[in-house]
């Protein structure tokens, strides 16, 4: 029961010296006495220097209580109070201010204005937010904020500079708090309960940390950054997720407590864990020094055209002669093979045939060894040139410097009478149009190095620049293609001199081809950047067995480094590691388009999914008895099959039943389109409401959804294109065209495009085989390819009225920047970008001038609008801004910026800061849908805004939309990292 207040006059006695006779600093203890209400003439003793009103039943303080200036400490902990008293405000004398316990829900700013407090304890309250002016408690040594509802802390966090301890135990935090990076006087740092899954790489940037407390949450990695806490005394990670402890953690000098039990360790292992320090130290030290022989072990690719005897060869090199059952191989087929001279390989024998030759150049990595094979009976001096260049260049493209071994095969159908002779001339063709593909792309780029040469020469000796193929083009972008060129000159595949023949079904030539395989496995002028290894760290081998067991098709690199700190592998080893095992084929380092490195860490298993959704064969790949579609009505069955066969678009419930086996969970299915969309394969998209499957009540279900396969498209071109897109454009209307030129287009190029495009494409469009046709911000846009005698040309284009000629650019220019990103996954491709004259496309001149890509990294030249027709001899002119695309943000920061906002945004706020950069909520869901990993929702987030709104996509644009959503600190960092001052801002 709550007592009243105590008498009048009694208060005065009750007074007391806190710090000893005559020290002046008077205190007053109402403490634990059921307080219901405070005695009013409280506020009368202004002396008073430290009051203790807590374990009562408070729920305010008299109005007189804010006269107590000369206040230093204030204790209400255990009260009932449901707001900060007002009368608190005032006291702008306080040093600590003790909360705790009570039911606060929120913190007024005007507790932040208490510049005098060092102590903030505001523990077992109710609180979900602290305010960002927070950072303006400059004093503030220590803050408990632990046991509210708290899920973020605030970025002014970070300004506290003379903070030594933060408790933010028992709380919802899911990331862990980066603003504390920043504070490096902090000693404590209390995180323990809470939903902590990853810790920040930057850990050890808290040099002056001394107990860090982590337990109770759900952390699967200590970052090795933890081993740059050289003042660290305690480090509590009990009842966590941990698999390993990174090495060397025994090694830190001051660390005196150590507490690991409840976690799943495997590396040290509890029985270790649990004798101490010094143990763990030893163990780590033997575990890393531990190593054991390995046999070499090589990857060999096997490519060329259908019926090339691809098969037959993997099956005469691991057992023997073949018999004539060999069936055709699948889209591809990983098979291990050991020789009998202890070399270990794993053969990659891929399909020849055309619709499989899009999916496999994810297994062309640069350390492998390609076995190009080609049926020598069948060949032909004169047919077969082209067959031969057309694989030389695909390899060269992927994998320039990769060595290839030429192997002639079905050398057993040559009469035994006139073979030796036959496959020697045969062998020689073979030889002699290698050598001619060589020289002719040796020509070519020498010819385009000559122009360039040329072009510098006329820059760098004249003012006055004459009219040259290359005109307007800058310096230093014609030195960069020049010295592009010299390198694809000088990184062009190794084909080797010798051409093996052999015969699968007489084994003729089988041991030559294997001693040629075992060589190159030893040979280290093979692979003169990466030595073959004969002894390897036993923690390396783990890995591998740990990378083979993982679920999923491919993993993010730092999932990878997670699993090499349990398999003991320092995290300086991790890259040579996945370097090494992919030279033997165990994993696949893969690179999408945006540019977020993958690895497979199961190839075969990839590859095993990958063929459940393609087949040369339809008929039987989706024969209707077929028990995957057994829960298909008739309608529903030949529905789904027209929609692929036809129009290259897959339902969601055909592709769950044809990936029955990989992707029995939702969870399994989101990461098998994320796959697919890296790859390049396919992307998916929001069925129009009448195309929605009846049944589908869930406005998120996957039936909502359907997945388009661009190699699946018709081939023939939609009558409704030649309506909508005329050859010439209309009278008083301009054509923007981007285009580029390839000599040679590997497979499953242009499906990449459209596949990696396809936010920018828009959903109201029309596809085929070799084209887009859509609408994009009330602007016609075609994305097509054609090829012609000179290679091919993929070209994007839109049309707008003449005063509206100066938004084409926000049309064309994303997709053409994403062109650019498809082709950094082909290194060895030779290309030219360029923009087509509008002048010569109006006109439809047959052959229209091209105006040199690099243009488009190019500045506008100041004050020209109007430029010269090159193909009227300067009759005619086009304008300036059909052929440069508007001044870019020079600010070659940006990328990094966007890497830095990812990181730092929280989760709550990315939707408002897409929703404030004008995007929509079908897109960001989408985004959503096509990325598990939360980190990789942001940075699409942020890639698609800058991409979609280039124009308006600028660093002042970035700041002024974190600004917006109240992210003020997240925006002056992003101002200071890129220099950019507001208007009013001048520098010194």
């Amino acid at each position: 029961m709550a007592e009243e207040p105590p008498a009048r006059g009694t208060l005065r006695s009750r007074l007391r010296e806190s710090d000893g006779a005559g020290s002046g600093r008077w205190s007053l203890d109402l403490s634990g006495q059921y307080l219901a209400a405070l005695p009013t003439e409280l506020g009368d003793i202004t002396e008073l220097v430290v009051l203790d009103v807590s374990r009562n039943r408070l729920e305010s303080f008299p109005a007189g209580t804010s006269q107590l200036s000369a206040l230093a400490e204030l204790n209400a902990a255990h009260n009932i109070l449901v707001q900060v008293p007002p009368e608190v405000h005032q006291m702008s004398m306080l040093a600590c201010l003790n909360l705790s316990c009570n039911r606060l829900t929120n913190l007024p700013d005007e507790v932040t204005k208490l510049g005098s407090l060092r102590r903030l304890v505001l523990d077992m309250n109710k609180l979900t937010s602290l305010p960002e002016g927070i950072s303006q408690l400059s004093s503030l040594e220590e803050l408990n904020v632990g046991g509210n509802n708290l899920s973020y802390l605030p970025e002014g966090i970070s300004k506290l500079t003379k903070l030594k301890r933060l408790c933010a135990d028992s709380n919802v935090l899911t990331a862990f708090p980066v603003q504390v990076l920043q504070l490096s006087g902090l000693e404590e740092l209390l995180l323990n309960h809470n939903r902590l899954s990853d810790l920040t790489d930057n850990l050890g940037q808290m040099t002056g940390l001394k107990t860090l407390r982590l337990n109770s949450n759900r952390i699967q990695t200590l970052p090795d950054s933890v081993l740059g806490l050289s003042q660290l005394e305690e480090l509590d990670v009990q009842n966590n997720q941990l698999g390993a402890l990174p090495l060397g953690v025994g090694t830190l000098p001051r660390l005196a407590t150590l507490h690991v039990s409840n976690n799943p360790l495997v590396q040290p292992p509890p029985s270790v864990c649990g004798m101490g320090i010094e143990a763990i130290r030893r163990y780590q030290d033997d575990l890393a020094s531990a190593t054991t022989a390995v046999p070499h072990r090589l990857k060999v690719v096997l490519v060329g055209p259908a019926g090339g005897g691809k098969s037959t060869i993997v099956r005469a090199l691991i057992g023997g002669n073949h018999k004539n059952d060999v069936v055709p191989t699948h889209c591809a087929d990983i098979v291990p093979w050991n020789s009998d001279d202890n070399v270990e390989f794993s053969l990659y024998d891929t399909s020849g045939r055309g619709v499989y030759q899009a999916w496999h150049s994810w297994m062309f990595t640069p350390d492998a060894l390609y076995l190009l094979t080609f049926n020598l009976y069948d060949l032909d001096p004169e047919s077969s040139q082209q067959d031969v260049e057309y694989w030389l260049d695909f390899l060269n493209a992927k994998v320039p410097g990769a060595p290839v071994c030429m192997v002639g095969t079905h050398t057993d159908e040559f009469t035994a009478a006139l073979r030796a002779k036959k496959v020697a001339r045969k062998c020689k063709d073979l030889s002699e149009m290698v050598q001619k593909w060589s020289q002719d792309r040796t020509q070519d780029i020498k010819a385009e190095c000559q122009v360039i040469q040329g072009a510098i020469a006329i820059k760098e000796s004249t003012n006055k620049e004459p009219v040259h193929p290359l005109s307007g083009v800058g310096l230093s972008a014609l030195q960069r293609r020049l010295k592009h060129l010299q390198k694809l000159k000088e990184t062009r595949i190794q084909v080797w001199e010798e051409i093996v023949p052999v015969s699968a079904t007489t084994m003729s030539g089988i041991p030559d081809l294997r001693a040629c395989l075992v060589t190159a496995a030893s040979n280290a002028t093979v692979f003169p950047s990466r030595p073959r290894m004969t002894s390897v760290p036993l923690s390396w081998l783990t890995l591998e067995k740990l990378l083979l067991q993982q679920p999923d098709f491919w993993m993010r690199r730092e999932d990878c480094g997670r699993l090499a700190v349990q398999a003991g592998v320092p995290a300086d080893q991790v890259p040579q590691v996945l370097e090494h095992l992919q030279a033997v084929g165990s994993i696949v380092m893969i690179t999408p388009h945006h540019g977020k490195e993958k690895v497979a860490p199961n190839p075969g298993r990839l590859l095993a999914f990958l063929c459940t959704l393609v087949n040369h064969d339809t008929e039987s790949w989706l024969k209707e008895e077929s028990a995957r579609f057994q829960n298909f009505s008739k309608v529903q069955y030949l529905e789904a099959r027209s929609d692929l066969l036809q129009h290259g678009v897959m339902s969601h419930s055909m592709l769950c039943a044809l990936t029955a086996k990989y992707t029995r969970t939702t969870q399994d299915q989101v990461n098998a389109l994320e796959l697919l969309r890296g790859l390049g394969l396919s992307y998916s998209v929001r069925k129009t409401p009448q195309r929605k499957d009846q049944n589908s009540n869930h406005k998120n279900s996957g039936n909502d959804w359907q997945h388009c396969f661009p190699v699946y498209c018709r081939d023939s071109l939609p009558s409704e294109v030649g309506m909508r897109w005329v050859p010439l454009p209309p009278v008083n209307t301009d054509q923007l065209e981007v285009g580029c030129h390839l000599p040679f287009c590997p497979p499953g190029l242009f499906s990449h495009l459209r596949v990696a495009a396809y936010r920018h494409l828009g959903t109201e469009r029309v596809d085929w085989q070799t084209g887009v046709l859509t609408q994009v911000a009330d602007r016609a846009l075609i994305l097509q390819k054609s090829n012609t005698k000179d290679g091919s040309h993929i070209t994007v284009a839109s049309r707008a009225c003449v005063e509206g000629r100066s938004s084409l650019w926000q049309v064309v220019l994303p997709v053409a920047d994403i062109l650019s990103q498809v082709l950094q996954c082909w290194p060895g491709l030779r290309h030219h970008l360029y923009v087509t004259c509008a002048h010569c496309l109006r006109k439809g001149v047959t052959n229209p001038h091209r105006f040199s890509g690099l243009l488009l990294l190019t500045a506008p030249p100041p004050g020209i609008t109007l430029l010269d027709c090159p193909s009227t001899q300067g009759a005619q002119t086009v304008q300036a801004q059909l052929v440069y695309p508007p001044h870019r943000d020079p600010d070659q920061k940006m990328d990094s910026v966007l890497e830095v906002v990812a990181s730092k945004l929280e989760l709550r706020d990315w939707r408002r800061l897409g929703r404030t950069f004008g995007l929509t909520d079908v897109e960001l869901d989408d985004i959503r849908y096509d990325f598990s990993d939360v980190q990789e929702q942001k940075y699409q987030l942020l890639w698609m805004w800058r991409r979609r709104r280039r124009s308006i996509a600028t660093a002042k644009r970035l700041v002024s939309a974190l600004k917006e959503i109240e992210l003020h600190d997240l925006a002056n960092a992003v101002r200071e990292t890129l220099g950019y001052k507001p208007a009013n801002q001048t520098t010194t």
